[in-house]
This record gives C-alpha cells, structure tokens and sequence, in this order.
C-alpha cells in the first residue's frame, strides 16, 4: 500500500517495532519487535521476509564485522545470527536489571557498539500519550537508564547516566557530534565525541513538548541532518545540524520508532513502527500501524553503516 511520501512494505503488526538497520551482506532491511519477541528481515530485491524468534527480547541489532550482529537483549550484550538461530550473551552492562533494560542501539563511524537503557516502568506501563503525560511530573524517580559504549575489544564503559529512556544516539557523517534523545523528558541533547569514543560538552538539541510527540530513533544523512521518529505523532521530522526544523513527513501511523537508510547507495529511507496496547478500533483507525514502511524519496542519502569490530 502507497500513500503520499510512504510505502508501506510489511504489514507486520508489529507491537514495539525497533533497530532498523540495512545490512548489506545479504540486501535486506532488518528490524526487531520487542514484545513480540522477534527478529524480522526483508529483502529489497526480492521482497522475501523472514522471522526468527529468539529465546528472548532483542530491543536492537547492528551489524557484527566477524559475522551475524551485535544485540540488545534481557541478558545485556548478545552475539546472534538471525538466521541461523543463535544467540549467544556475552555481557550484561546494567547493575540491577529489575530497575533498567536495555533499549535502542548503533554503532558509531569507528564500529564501536552504542546502547542506551531506560527505566522499566516506563516500558513496561506507559503505551499510550495519556500514560506518559500523567508520569512527566515524576521522572525524577525514573531516571535509571544510561548509555553505553561497547569497544571492539570488549572493553564497557557508561557514557550518559540518569536517563529515562534512551534513544539512539546518532552519528553525524564525521562521527565527531552524537545525538542522544531521553523520550520521556522530551528532549535531544547533542555531544561532543572524542576520537576514543568519550562524550563531552554535552547541551540541548531540542526540547518538545508532548503535543509534538515523544523522540525516539534517528537516522543521520550525507548533509548532516537528523531524521527523528517521534511516539505518538504521526510525523518523522528532518532537522538541520543547527536544529532548524527542514521538512515533516506525515505518516498513516501514530507510533514512528526508528528511522534507517539503506539500499546499495543509502539512498532509500525505511521505518518501523508500532502498535502496543492497540485494539480492534485502534486498528480500525490506523490499519497498518506495526508496519515496515518506506519513506519516498529523501532529500539526500544516508551514511553507510559502520559493522561493530568486536
């Protein structure tokens, strides 16, 4: 199904779509559905999809350089190989995993693996607009997330703490500036990243309001703009390195959650999207929320993702 600016590709009714990444081993766009749980590919050629279930939730992918990808998952930092059905945990960054779990991740432009956690009540109880709104006035106790730097040689360090729900980051083309976004306190913060990966000078990208949607995943292009998907919006927003708002695309679903480019030049745009907590009315008002969608024509191309090294 088509509309204006989107195509949809997979009507997968997927709960908490997640991690959209192009791997260009084998051609296809990848994405995670968190409740589901499932790890989910389509290929661009020839439109075949695949699905793999794993043992349990996997909240973000990325490609690993030695083979398969480096996971997000219940049991911290994962290997696994979709479809070859393994999984395989190596670490757990969180220290009390009832309190935090792990949420988006990238890799930056030198393959390091990047993962942000957020406060599990959160998750776990605030689905719809309503939910979040009523909790604004206590994230204070719900700050529990932080972001995490996964080095090639295995090395963990915490980058960011005190965060509610960490999304992204993202990289800008130079992998000099990273974008992180908290969703729940509505806001985009922007740092400075060494060349060994340490943050620094960090200070506010944009700050929204809940009319505008909460922040989720993000997508950096060739001209150093962000794509930003935003919870409960209908839009995906394209800013500026400065933050200048350039370009809204109204989409036929309310939960955009991570943008991704890919193709064999980055020059299409994809989205996976959600439907937690939906009903059959839900439903009968966004028919295709959950689905994988393809964003029309992009101003410019995306940058090329970089594998983890690990």
């Amino acid at each position: 199904m088509e509309g204006e600016g989107w195509r949809c590709l997979w009507d997968a009714k997927a709960i908490l779509g997640e991690s959209t990444i192009w791997d260009d081993r084998d051609g296809c766009i990848y994405w995670v559905d968190i409740e589901g749980p499932s790890v989910n590919w389509y290929n661009l050629e020839t439109g075949k999809k695949g699905t793999w279930v794993p043992p349990t939730w996997i909240s973000a992918i990325a490609p690993r350089a030695s083979g398969g990808f480096i996971a997000s998952c219940a049991d911290g930092f994962a290997h696994i190989d979709p479809k070859g059905q393994v999984y395989s945990p190596i670490l757990h960054p969180i220290p009390d995993p009832k309190i935090a779990r792990l949420n988006d991740g990238v890799t930056d432009r030198e393959g390091r693996y990047w993962s942000g956690s957020c406060d599990t009540s959160q998750w776990d109880e605030s689905t719809t607009a309503e939910d979040k709104e009523s909790t604004l006035g206590d994230l204070d106790s719900r700050n529990t997330g932080e972001l995490y730097r996964l080095d090639a040689d295995g090395k963990l360090s915490t980058q960011e703490r005190d965060i509610v729900t960490a999304n992204g980051p993202a990289f800008s083309p130079d992998g000099r500036t990273a974008y992180v976004n908290d969703s729940m306190p509505l806001v985009s913060w922007v740092y400075d990243v060494s060349d060994d990966g340490e943050l620094s000078n960090r200070r506010d990208f944009l700050k929204f309001q809940p009319k505008d949607g909460y922040p989720d995943g993000m997508a950096v292009d060739v001209e150093g703009c962000i794509w930003m998907a935003f919870y409960e919006s209908w839009m995906l927003r394209r800013f500026a390195p400065d933050a200048t708002l350039l370009e809204e695309r109204k989409l036929p679903v309310r939960r955009g959650l991570r943008p991704a480019f890919g193709g064999q030049d980055y020059s299409r745009l994809f989205l996976i999207t959600g439907s937690q907590g939906y009903t059959e009315k839900n439903f009968e008002q966004e028919p295709l929320a959950g689905g994988l969608f393809e964003i029309l024509n992009p101003p410019a191309p995306g940058v090329p993702v970089t594998p983890y090294m690990g």
